[in-house]
C-alpha cells in the first residue's frame, strides 16, 4: 500500500543518513539523526494517511435517499399526508362521495320528468278549465312515486306561468284549486293547493284534512299547512289491507265528494258519458 511503500522509504532513507553521519561523527551522532528522520517520516506517514482517507470519501458513490416501504407510515406533515397509494382500494371517503354523487344524478333526472308530467298535467287541466268552467280538480301523479317532496314539485309545475316563448306549453292551471295523489310502495302522499280567490269557498288545509280522516286512507297532515297548500302522508299497512293503490282512490273519492257538497264540482248524474272519471283519470281523458 501507499503506507507501506512511505514506512519503507523512510527507513531506507533513515538507514543511509545514519551511515552517513556514523562515518562523520561517531555512533550517538548517528543515532540521533536516525531518530529525527524517523518522527519526519511519521509525521509525513500521518499526513498521506490523511489525503488517501479524503481521496476514499470523494470517491464514494453518494448515498441514496431512504425510499419508505408501502406499508411503512408516513411522516407526518409530508407530502404524502391524505393520499391513497398509487393503486390502492379507494378510501370511505372517496366510496361515499361516488354514491353521494350518483344519487345526485338519479334525483336530477327524476326532477326532470316530474316537472315535465306536472307542466303536462297544468296544460290538460287549463283546458278542461277553459273549455267547461272546471274551479277544482283531483287527479293523480306517477312520477313522484309516493315521494311528498316530488309531488310538491309536480303542484308547483301545474301553477307555473307558461312561457310564450317556450318550444312547448307547460303549467298554467294556478287559476284551478287542486288535490294531487302520489303512490309509491310504502306510503302515498298528498297535495292541496286552493288559489287565494277561491279560498273563501275551500280551504285547502280542511278539505285534505277531511280526505286524511277517511277510514280508508288514515292519512297524516304534515306542519306548515295554510288555506292555500297543506300537504299529508298516508303510510300503507298491508296486514290491515291497506295499500297505497287502494288508498289512493279512496282519498280520490272523498276529496271530489268533499267538494261535491260545497258545490264546488258537478254532481254524479250516474250517466257514463258526463261522470267525473272524464276529469279524472290521466292523460287521454281530456279532449285534444
Amino acid at each position: 500500500t501507499e503506507e507501506g511503500e512511505a514506512v519503507a522509504s523512510a527507513a531506507k532513507s533513515s538507514i543511509v543518513a545514519a551511515s552517513v553521519v556514523e562515518a562523520q561523527g561517531g555512533p550517538a551522532a548517528a543515532v540521533q539523526m536516525a531518530l529525527q528522520m524517523l518522527e519526519a517520516a511519521q509525521a509525513k506517514l500521518v499526513e498521506a494517511k490523511k489525503l488517501v482517507a479524503e481521496a476514499n470519501h470523494a470517491a464514494a458513490p453518494e448515498e441514496a435517499p431512504k425510499t419508505l416501504a408501502v406499508d411503512e407510515p408516513q411522516p407526518s406533515g409530508s407530502k404524502a399526508d391524505g393520499k391513497k397509494k398509487k393503486g390502492g382500494p379507494p378510501s370511505a371517503e372517496e366510496i361515499a362521495a361516488r354514491q353521494a354523487a350518483k344519487q345526485a344524478e338519479i334525483e336530477k333526472k327524476l326532477i326532470k320528468d316530474v316537472t315535465k308530467e306536472g307542466g303536462k298535467k297544468g296544460v290538460e287541466i287549463e283546458g278542461a278549465a277553459d273549455m267547461g268552467g272546471l274551479e277544482f280538480f283531483c287527479t293523480t301523479m306517477e312520477k313522484p312515486d309516493g315521494e311528498l317532496k316530488f309531488l310538491k314539485m309536480s303542484m308547483e309545475a301545474m301553477n307555473e306561468v307558461p312561457d310564450p316563448d317556450g318550444e312547448e306549453r307547460r303549467g298554467g292551471s294556478g287559476h284551478v284549486g287542486k288535490m294531487l295523489f302520489s303512490a309509491g310502495t310504502e306510503a302515498m302522499s298528498m297535495v292541496a293547493y286552493v288559489p287565494k280567490d277561491k279560498q273563501n269557498r275551500i280551504n285547502a288545509t280542511e278539505w285534505l284534512k277531511s280526505v286524511c280522516g277517511d277510514a280508508g286512507v288514515k292519512g297524516e297532515l304534515q306542519a306548515g299547512g295554510d288555506a292555500g297548500l297543506a300537504t299529508a302522508i298516508a303510510k300503507a299497512n298491508p296486514d290491515a289491507g291497506m295499500f297505497t293503490i287502494k288508498m289512493k282512490d279512496a282519498a280520490m273519492a272523498h276529496g271530489f265528494s268533499y267538494l261535491r257538497e260545497r258545490g264546488c264540482f258537478p254532481e254524479d248524474t250516474g250517466d257514463d258519458d258526463d261522470d267525473d272519471g272524464d276529469y279524472v283519470y290521466g292523460d287521454d281523458d281530456f279532449p285534444s
